[in-house]
């Protein structure tokens, strides 16, 4: 298979190139592309997206991707880049980093020695917890009330029910978290709540914190699962590299799907922001589904303009830009996301 393109696992510190070896997707060689002083972790191969990978093939990309970041942050402070980052030659890559220089380097700069910590509280048995709820006053009464209801009735009783035990179950969580968080919150500079998988979890968060600190977080954490014993299952991932808390999105953009958006919206190929507005806005009244009531295919096609504006102001921004392919090609977007 052809090497290329790169795939882009995350930024770092250093003037020098430097190989981590064969421990990239698909078993390539990880190396860094340097750019004055910051560098590009990647690695080069034939895949070019994710979109038509088998779900085994994605989820194993997926494993390697995380453990080429986490190896290379035992050795350095590394900020992740999305996952499936795919950019053809190695060019575009150091324009990525000409472009976000300030940006990166700053971003390191504010995450060096610190890593990310999650910590996952469960229940062991969530059917205990439920029980004891089903036993209070409250669910009894309306247990009992349903029992007595016609069955259309009963049924939305059963409902009610149902929403209280939920509401009731968020309640023993929020006090089990007012209770493990403020020691946790001591140690970080900053935290995060993730979605909450199943009905077992009762916490599941993210601590940003100093590398030095890492011990006594671990140290809190299993004074707590001491202090519940066999009531609260405690769970501590990582050291990780700062996702849920830094992640730098690369964006670039297909040039024939670009340019059928600039010749739906009637645009030459040099715009400005507001001939874009103008030829939109004409399109959008010409074309506007009230004129055409029921008919589908014009809600359709008032939708296709609406995507090609979309994707015509996501290229070109608030200034004026040009739709010839190169410069499309040679067009990169760099964005951090996180808390």
């Amino acid at each position: 298979m052809a090497n290329d393109g790169r795939t882009i696992y995350g930024f770092v510190q250093g003037e020098e190139s430097h190989s981590f070896g064969g421990i990239g997707i698909e078993g390539t060689e990880v190396y860094t592309l340097p750019h004055e002083n910051i560098s590009a972790l990647i690695s080069s191969h034939g895949q070019t997206g994710l979109n038509d990978l088998p779900k085994e093939t994605l989820l194993r990309n997926l494993t390697v991707y995380q453990s080429v970041i986490e190896q290379v942050m035992t050795e350095q402070s590394v900020i992740p880049v999305k996952f499936g980052t795919f950019i053809e030659r190695d060019e575009a890559v150091i324009r990525i980093l000409e472009r976000g220089k300030v940006q990166i380097s700053q971003c390191l700069k504010d995450m060096e020695n610190k890593i990310e910590l999650d910590v996952v509280v469960l229940w062991p048995d969530i059917n205990v917890i439920l029980a004891e709820i089903a036993q209070t006053d409250e669910i009894k009464a309306l247990k009992e009330k349903a029992a007595e209801q016609p069955e259309k009735d009963a049924l939305e009783m059963r409902i009610q029910a149902g929403k209280r035990v939920k509401a009731l179950l968020d309640g023993k969580r929020e006090s089990i978290q007012s209770v493990i968080m403020p020691p946790l919150l001591s140690l970080a500079e900053k935290h995060c709540l993730h979605d909450l998988m199943d009905d077992r979890m009762i916490m599941n968060a993210a601590f940003l914190i100093d590398r030095g600190n890492a011990a006594r977080l671990e140290g809190v954490v299993a004074g707590l699962d001491r202090h519940y014993e066999d009531t609260l299952n405690f769970r501590i991932i990582g050291p990780l590299p700062p996702y849920s808390f830094r992640t730098f999105e690369v964006k670039t953009i297909d040039y024939e799907k670009l340019n059928n958006a600039r010749k739906l919206l009637g645009l030459k190929e040099q715009a400005t922001p507001q001939e874009i507005r103008e030829h939109y806005w004409q399109l959008s009244k010409e074309f506007h589904p009230d004129k055409f009531p029921g008919d589908r295919d014009a809600q359709e096609h008032f939708e296709i303009i609406n995507h090609a504006y979309k994707l015509v102001t996501d290229y070109c921004g608030d200034t004026s830009c040009s739709f010839r392919e190169e410069d499309v090609k040679n067009w990169t977007s760099l964005k951090a996301v996180g808390n």
